[in-house]
């Protein structure tokens, strides 16, 4: 089995690489920049030294000579002090007169006027400068590069002593800090670990500030709380569902326990037939509901959106509807926009359609009026549907609720029959269409319900 590595130890190896990558170029630059300007130093020297020289020669016999001054004696001294070799060379190159350790260099160093020559010697490399003495010969003045050579070993060692340490130290650093960066990552990881659907309360709680690690650990609060809600939502919809199938069952063997009691005339056992059919046909609507909300919660089929026109639709939900319009003597006033088209899957927007428009019938009083209105917000490129009553209204308190499943306020529950899930329903159908229903209602007035479409749906 492949070995893992903790993340900490992949964060700590990464940055001491990069810093050892960093410090070896760092080392490298001084190291060349301080060789750079000790040589460059030591020829400005040499410079300097053979031009104070240069104004202490005479020619004598066509053969340059040092002034014998006390001005040049104080000169050779302090150069001798300091370790310069100088000599001075007719013009065939033969040596004419010199002072300092010039013996220790080669006889002969290539001429070339202002050229400078690094030679090997005995007692390590000297740096040589050379001066033409116009027609009469050379100056050469020499200098040892032994104090280069000791500051940049001196230099490199106290490298090779600070990058280990500094490497030690920031194995050391990186680790810590990357155990302290990833703490929240493993608080979540054992929160994660603790969750279960009985502890969906937990939160991690922490106190960070915003970058991705509190980012991370407030995304993770967010999704159990929405874990959470929906964990409820999923068990009162359970709780709801099961209510809601139990209440036909119970009938249904409250009918048959009845009628089986004792012997009974044909008409009774039809009556409880009846009875018994409507309970069935009551709790199959109930089945086929939660089917669609499943459905549609799941995946909704975009590729089966046609284009299709308003007003035709409107008059089959109303053609479908008119019945239950006709027991309760209410009107239907249609006012549909000419030539308004909608996008979107028919069979499902009419089916949001007819459970407003039921929904609106239901509770409408007797010789009531249903007014449905359809067009096109042009600046906005929505599509408007509004299906209001003048029925018993819905209470402020009770509106947000009115769209769960279910749902149904006691004043409507003792009134009418029904699932509770058509509301639900027309809502994830609008949802599906990227769109979005809202109500507007008060007690004993009436209720506007307003579906509002996109005027174009992108095809998935």
């Amino acid at each position: 089995m492949k070995k893992i590595v903790p993340i900490r130890i992949k964060l700590t190896l990464w940055y001491v690489l990069f810093l050892g990558v960093i410090l070896f170029a760092f080392s490298v630059s001084i190291y060349t920049i301080l060789s750079a300007q000790l040589h460059s130093e030591a020829d400005s020297s040499l410079r300097i030294v053979s031009s104070q020289l240069l104004g202490n020669i005479e020619i004598i016999q066509d053969y340059p000579l040092f002034r014998k001054t006390v001005e040049m004696e104080s000169l050779t001294n302090r150069l001798l002090a300091e370790g310069f070799a100088v000599r001075l060379m007719d013009s065939s190159g033969d040596i004419v007169e010199g002072f300092g350790p010039f013996g220790i260099l080669k006889a002969s160093i290539e001429l070339s006027d202002r050229q400078f020559a690094s030679v090997s010697t005995s007692v390590g490399v000297w740096r040589i400068f050379t001066l033409q003495i116009g027609q009469w010969g050379w100056i050469q003045v020499g200098e040892s590069l032994s104090s280069v050579r000791v500051a940049l070993f001196r230099l490199s060692r106290l490298m090779m002593l600070i990058g280990p340490t500094i490497i030690i130290l920031a194995v050391l650093g990186g680790f810590y800090m990357a155990k302290k960066s990833l703490e929240p990552v493993e608080r979540i990881t054992l929160l994660a670990e603790e969750i279960s659907v009985e502890k969906l309360d937990r939160r991690l709680n922490l106190t960070l500030p915003n970058d991705e690690l509190g980012h991370l650990a407030s995304t993770f609060d967010g999704m159990l709380a929405r874990l959470e809600e929906s964990v409820k939502k999923q068990r009162q919809f359970t709780s709801d569902a099961a209510h809601e199938l139990r209440t036909p069952l119970t009938a249904i063997r409250s009918i048959v326990d009845v009628t089986l009691h004792r012997d009974r005339e044909s008409d009774e056992y039809v009556n409880a037939l009846v009875q018994i059919e409507n309970e069935i046909v009551r709790l199959a609507s109930i089945i086929d509901d939660l089917l669609i909300i499943t459905r549609l919660e799941n995946s909704f089929p975009k590729g089966d959106f046609d284009i299709f026109p308003a007003g035709v639709m409107i008059d089959d939900v109303l053609d479908t509807i008119k019945v239950l319009a006709e027991e309760k003597n209410i009107e239907i006033v249609k006012d549909c926009q000419d030539d308004l088209e909608i996008t979107g899957n028919r069979k499902h927007l009419s089916r949001a359609l007819f459970n407003l428009v039921d929904n609106a019938i239901k509770y409408s009083p007797n010789g009531g009026i249903v007014r449905i209105a359809a067009g096109s917000n042009s600046s906005q490129g929505k599509i408007e549907i509004i299906v209001k009553d003048y029925g018993i209204g819905i209470q402020s308190e009770e509106i947000d609720r009115i769209f769960d499943r279910f749902y149904r306020v006691d004043k409507a529950r003792s009134q009418t029959r029904g699932t509770g899930l058509g509301l639900s329903i027309a809502r994830e159908i609008v949802k599906a269409h990227e769109g979005l229903i809202s109500v507007e209602s008060t007690p004993g007035e009436g209720s506007t319900f307003k579906i509002t479409l996109p005027s174009k749906i992108k095809k998935l």
